[in-house]
């Protein structure tokens, strides 16, 4: 009994212990972002003179309404370009990253190119062509450039959500496609009605993992996109952050800009909470898919 009650007590020890280190990690990792929203709120003057600070100082929303007004038009079409990618480019993305899956996920005897196919995704994991390459290939080749595609395709296949979809789909039982097979069944009937429902919850998180990349990424509209009507918003965000001159290119400021002083640390700040907003918001619902959709498609790989 006492032995019992040592294990117990040892064992409230290691989970206190763990709670501990998970809550330090999560503050660390919280911290940048509450720091970001505080100095965006914060006046600019204050910022200049003082830093940075976990509380706002002299808090005004002018930052927001600088953006708005003089960069709101612009800001609100980079929202919907990024909704679009991430909408498009998801469904487009995890259908083929699915049906790649699912036919290398087939027995030698079923489909005889299935380990062909598997070595082919896994050898891209290891050897590139290189950045000068893809790009030519984009762009002379396939004429992705200062288009709509050129944000959503290169991304289509994600080697290693394709291997968590494989893992997922070799777990279906053998029983259930065979059994769907002898009742006349098609191998699309099989994957739509059999595989899929069964790999849900891999599906799942792929889903989410595809559509947090496309919402973060700004590397194809940096390589493939020139006009300012295509910009995402994460592209938005790296310009000002590149140059904050790129919001302050407006008519209108030009007779004020003696008395005023032009928000350059808050705008940038404002603008990191503009694109984070949506995933800070969106997260919580999806984060149980994160863990067990990998966790399932680690283990019975």
């Amino acid at each position: 009994m006492k032995k019992q009650q040592e294990t117990q007590s040892r064992k409230t020890k290691e989970s206190i212990l763990c709670y501990i280190i998970v809550g330090i990690m999560a503050v660390s990792c919280f911290l940048p972002l509450w720091i970001a929203f505080v100095a965006s709120i914060s006046d600019e003057t204050a910022i200049v003179s003082y830093g940075f600070s976990l509380l706002p100082r002299k808090p005004t929303l002018e930052t927001y309404r600088f953006i708005m007004e003089n960069k709101g038009t612009m800001l609100l079409r980079a929202y919907g370009i990024s909704f679009l990618c991430v909408i498009i480019g998801t469904i487009y993305s995890v259908a083929v990253m699915s049906l790649f899956a699912y036919a290398t996920a087939q027995k030698k005897e079923n489909f005889r190119f299935a380990n062909i196919l598997s070595f082919f995704a896994w050898f891209t994991m290891i050897f590139s062509g290189g950045l000068l390459p893809w790009y030519i290939l984009c762009t002379k080749y396939y004429g992705l450039q200062n288009n709509i595609w050129a944000l959503i395709l290169p991304f289509g296949m994600n080697v290693f959500y394709m291997f968590v979809l494989k893992s997922n789909f070799k777990a279906v039982p053998e029983e259930l496609v065979e059994a769907a097979k002898i009742d006349g069944a098609s191998d699309a009937r099989v994957f739509f009605s059999v595989a899929l429902p069964l790999a849900k919850v891999g599906l799942v998180s792929v889903i989410l993992f595809m559509a947090l990349q496309y919402w973060n990424d700004f590397y194809l509209s940096l390589y493939l996109i020139t006009k300012t009507d295509l910009y995402t918003l994460q592209k938005l965000l790296y310009n000002m952050m590149a140059n904050i001159s790129a919001l302050l290119t407006n008519s209108s400021l030009q007779s004020a800009k003696d008395h005023i002083v032009l928000p350059s640390n808050t705008a940038r700040m404002a603008m990191t909470v503009f694109t984070v907003l949506p995933v800070l918001v969106f997260y919580p619902f999806a984060q149980k898919y994160f863990v067990k959709g990998i966790t399932v498609g680690a283990v019975k790989g």
